[in-house]
């Protein structure tokens, strides 16, 4: 009976074992198609922390948008289109604040390993921003050189820099707080592809 009790408890081990249980967003799973995420603070262009992302391999890199403008509540969420999934997700709120709720967090600054120098400033053409709304708060003119000055200085986008040179960097505005929104609780998201 013994013996019955403990095959039975290794063939559930071994279906809880199955490819299922891997997420495509998953850091160990092996796969060249990884975005980065890099979040840095909008008024003090500070960098604060960051996430890689695993998908399943895809052909090209398109970011589309899901925007429920805030009445009260509403969301932004953007995906990868061609790998169909998820790259961020977050409420907006309006005279209150959302939170970011995809990925659930971030690794801190700390984590991330820096270089002796800075990299060099990409072309302004390089940048480009994540449209979503036409109502979409963005700055007339946004400080490239200070944003980037953020990161200039990590191994990560130094590695994605030299692993796909030709890439638009994508920026996006975070803005978790609308109306009367406060710009010391908004973020800049910092999207590269490897």
């Amino acid at each position: 009976m013994k013996n019955l009790l403990l095959m039975a408890g290794m063939a559930l081990l071994l279906v809880s074992c199955s490819e299922d249980s891997e997420s495509p967003l998953n850091n160990d799973t092996p796969s060249d198609n990884k975005v980065l995420l890099l979040k840095v603070d909008f008024e003090t262009n500070i960098f604060e922390g960051g996430k890689e992302l695993t998908f399943e391999d895809a052909e090209g890199f398109t970011i589309t948008s899901d925007y429920n403008s805030p009445g009260d509540f509403g969301d932004i969420t953007l995906m990868y289109e061609e790998a169909n999934d998820t790259i961020f997700a977050g409420g907006i709120v309006w005279a209150g604040l959302g939170q970011m709720t995809y990925p659930e967090s971030l690794a801190d600054d700390n984590a991330f390993a820096s270089l002796p120098d800075a990299l060099p400033m990409p072309s302004v053409q390089d940048f480009e921003i994540v449209e979503y709304d036409e109502y979409a708060y963005y700055p007339e003119e946004i400080d490239y050189q200070s944003i980037w000055a953020a990161v200039d200085n990590l191994q990560v986008v130094k590695e994605y820099r030299e692993s796909n040179p030709d890439a638009n960097i994508r920026l996006f505005l975070y803005t978790p707080s609308v109306g009367v929104g406060n710009p010391a609780e908004w973020d800049w998201f910092i999207i590269m592809k490897n």
